[in-house]
């Protein structure tokens, strides 16, 4: 992410200079008119004060001085970011620009960058204060701030949360409202119905919470929620909900990234819980690979994993699914192999960056028949020519938790009669 922030940063320069003050009304592209519209439906939920952006595009003069940068980095893809592969799933809330609107960009920057006629403003985008679900049935947070130094490398923090249920509830919604939008990168809510977790964050110590990567560092979890830059809360399907049982715990995972000063977070998670009967629990289940070794210096290594849906799972229907690889991931792509030979792509990220993943919602359930073969490919390069790299020089890697292990891993939820 850092990386990412800087790249768009060093754009100004690498660019030219922001265009001079305009307000040419050049046929159909002024900021007034068409330009601040799309950065509404695009851009400023992370380029706002206080987000996760290295720069607001709530004004005018704000996206003059970045005009070249937001062309070259729309041009090449990189923003919005949406790792996904157009035609490899249909996603709800895809922040993908279309080649039109590319195209808008690029022309109204050739023209100078105009404003255009104050008049022709929309009314501004509102991004609430308050929970956009209504009042949580239940808040789960850390017991206290969470203090994140100015500079140093990114930190992954967990943090065990008794959720205080005396019976089994339904979760059948979840808003997730990060503390402080400037360091948090993105959180991962586990279940703990175990209660494991407790010991690896006891009472007492100076900062709550435990060091983590990859995961909260116990076995046997459910994942109930999640959140990244851009996402927005989620509510299941009419009479689906996941299942918390009563007494669990919760392990919220934030990674930070230091922002130039030293900062604060306490960030919050909404549950709402069913007011109407669930008839169906809403399950995950991992696609896999524990063993595999990826070897020192190759610069694409491939490893595969593989799920069979059982006979007797009855119209199963996937809800989401959660990619996930470690830093040497380069690709990653999962189809569904069905009964009668065809192949019904789930997702395809072909540019996997550790900094910018997410739980993918689909815009329709997509179906599983019995018998259905999920098929998983992941493409690694533990070359020295891959910065992201940990070690140097390369070294053998296999699966595992730490920073310089690998993961090889997708979590689908699904629902079936």
């Amino acid at each position: 992410m850092k990386a990412c922030l800087s790249l768009l940063v060093a754009g100004a320069a690498l660019w030219g200079q922001a265009p001079s003050r305009s307000r040419s009304s050049a046929p159909g592209v002024t900021f007034t008119n068409q330009i601040v519209r799309l950065f509404q439906n695009n851009c400023q939920v992370c380029h706002r004060p206080g987000d996760i952006g290295p720069f607001s595009l709530m004004n005018y003069e704000d996206a003059r001085i970045h005009a070249r940068t937001i062309r070259g980095e729309v041009m090449e893809r990189r923003m919005p970011p949406w790792k996904p592969v157009a035609g490899f799933g249909e996603f709800q809330g895809e922040r993908r620009l279309p080649d039109r609107e590319i195209a808008l960009i690029n022309r109204w920057v050739d023209l100078g960058a105009p404003e255009g006629d104050p008049r022709d403003l929309p009314s501004p985008a509102e991004f609430p204060d308050q929970w956009t679900l209504g009042t949580p049935d239940l808040v789960v947070e850390p017991p206290a701030d969470f203090s994140i130094p100015a500079e140093g490398d990114d930190i992954y923090r967990c943090f065990s949360i008794p959720l205080g249920l005396v019976q089994n509830r339904h979760i059948t919604g979840v808003e997730v409202r990060p503390g402080n939008r400037s360091v948090v990168h993105h959180m991962v809510l586990f279940g703990d119905p175990a209660g494991l977790s407790a010991r690896l964050d006891p009472p007492g110590a100076a900062q709550p919470g435990y060091s983590c990567f990859g995961g909260p560092g116990i076995p046997a979890i459910d994942i109930l929620g999640a959140w990244a830059p851009g996402n927005q809360p989620q509510t299941f399907p009419a009479g689906v909900g996941l299942r918390v049982t009563a007494g669990a715990r919760a392990v919220m995972q934030i990674h930070y990234h230091p922002s130039g000063s030293r900062q604060t977070d306490r960030t919050r998670v909404g549950l709402y819980f069913n007011r109407e009967p669930v008839q169906r629990d809403l399950r995950f289940v991992p696609v896999i690979n524990e063993d595999f070794v990826i070897p020192a210096g190759a610069p694409r290594h491939v490893v595969t994993a593989s799920l069979t849906i059982p006979a007797n799972v009855q119209n199963a229907r996937v809800i989401s699914i959660l990619p996930h690889m470690h830093l040497l991931g380069r690709e990653i792509r999962l189809e569904a192999l069905y009964p009668d030979g065809t192949r019904r792509p789930l997702i395809r990220i072909d540019d996997w960056d550790f900094d910018w993943q997410g739980t993918y919602y689909y815009k329709e359930p997509v179906p599983l028949p019995p018998l259905t073969r999920i098929e998983l490919t992941a493409v690694y390069d533990n070359s020295e020519g891959n910065p992201r790299n940990p070690s140097r020089p390369p070294r053998a890697v296999r699966f595992g938790e730490q920073t310089t292990d690998e993961m090889c891993l997708a979590l689908l939820w699904y629902i079936s009669d």
